[in-house]
């Protein structure tokens, strides 16, 4: 089952405008009830793209924490709900910690 804190290699496309795209990682943000109960969730896209890092909503993630081939960020500004067939294969499960953390950095959002 689909857990909070998972990431997921997941097929993005296709989308709209400036939407993140392609077959990448992304972080399961969602809840475990509604992991549970629903087709579709709720994600954070990653990009392997250092650029991103530091800017506002964005979050660093070592390829220590995230067991991923590169440092990585979380795109917490392109959060999303997908369906649950883009989620191709689990990668890992985020230390619930640095998961805290991320969702601490969300609040600035909401």
């Amino acid at each position: 089952m689909i857990q909070q804190g998972d990431i997921y290699l997941a097929n993005l496309n296709p989308v709209k405008g400036h939407e993140q795209a392609g077959f990448r990682p992304v972080l399961i943000m969602q809840n475990n009830i509604l992991n549970a109960n629903l087709n579709t969730a709720v994600i954070c896209p990653i990009t392997s793209n250092l650029k991103a890092k530091g800017k506002l909503t964005t979050y660093f993630l070592s390829k220590k924490e995230s067991n991923l081939d590169k440092d990585s960020v979380v795109l917490l500004f392109q959060i999303r709900t997908i369906d649950k067939t883009r989620l191709k294969k689990r990668a890992f499960q985020l230390d619930k910690g640095i998961f805290l953390k991320i969702k601490k950095e969300l609040r600035f959002i909401f």
